[in-house]
């Protein structure tokens, strides 16, 4: 399962997304992994892929509540098939 981390605004000045990167790859363990990003005109994104035994819901909270530790809330989670991202601070619970 394939789950698309958009950030459409600049991290803070102490955050970088190397930062946003561990916090989810911890968060993950061993249920799944980032296996890209990039960053463009509207901003930047982290591709995860879950792994096949991963709880999806688990997952997409355990994703959300690393973004909003980090206080980047505002921060868009999208899974695959959702037309558009929610704001990980209404997943993370």
């Amino acid at each position: 399962m394939f789950i698309e981390v958009i950030g459409r605004e600049t991290l803070p000045d102490s955050l970088d997304r190397d930062d946003v990167e561990d916090a989810i790859a911890d968060a993950l363990g061993e249920r799944g992994e980032i296996t890209g990003a990039g960053t463009g005109i509207s901003g930047w994104n982290l591709d995860v892929e879950l792994f096949e035994d991963g709880d999806t819901d688990e997952c997409l909270v355990l994703i959300a509540g690393a973004l909003v530790d980090l206080g980047v809330g505002w921060v868009l989670v999208r899974l695959e098939g959702w037309p558009q991202g929610r704001p990980a601070e209404t997943i993370s619970g």
